[in-house]
């Protein structure tokens, strides 16, 4: 019985991000809300041949105008479609899990839906909008615009993990060690 508890309370604890097997991609975006609050966010995710496949999103911003920040995990789901007015440009939907989980401050969260346009042809990021499950729910919905957060080396990418990601997360080791592919 001790393992059965044992073994539903870790289960239970883990964080939910366990379900990437492969990080693949590890992106940074940043967006400013209606209200002035400057958001970042980073994506890890898996790329296979699938329509659909696991992504986790970890979003941090600072509402006391950058004494303190907050730091919110969901877990979402990438969708790659081609834009059929552009066959240079394809679509990456990043659509949310119902629930966020806070990391590191108090408060709620509502997750954020991504949409972001890649040009194939120039490997480039060429623009993207934000709206939370709130915004999403409306007859019309008000996107805010995304941008990338750019890094010249490895070292600024592991700094810019670091923003979101302590030495004690499950992801964190597969996040550095997806940063030495550029070393």
């Amino acid at each position: 019985m001790k393992t059965l508890l044992s073994l539903v309370l870790f289960l239970f604890l883990t964080p939910f991000q366990a379900q990437l097997k492969n990080i693949e991609i590890v992106d940074f975006y940043h967006w400013t809300a209606n209200d002035g609050i400057y958001y970042e966010f980073m994506v890890a995710a898996e790329q296979s041949a699938a329509t659909k496949n696991p992504a986790v999103i970890r979003v941090r911003y600072s509402t006391d105008g950058g004494v303190s920040y907050k730091i919110v995990s969901f877990d979402a789901t990438l969708r790659w479609e081609r834009d059929k007015t552009d066959e240079d440009i394809m679509i990456a939907y990043f659509d949310a899990a119902a629930t966020a989980k806070i990391l590191k401050g108090t408060g709620g969260y509502t997750p954020d839906n991504f949409i972001l346009y890649y040009d194939v042809s120039n490997e480039s990021f060429v623009r993207g909008y934000q709206a939370d499950h709130t915004e999403m729910a409306k007859s019309d919905v008000d996107y805010a615009k995304v941008f990338p957060t750019n890094y010249s080396n490895s070292d600024d990418l592991r700094n810019l993990i670091r923003l979101f990601y302590t030495s004690s997360d499950p992801l964190y080791r597969d996040l550095m060690t997806y940063t030495a592919k550029f070393d």
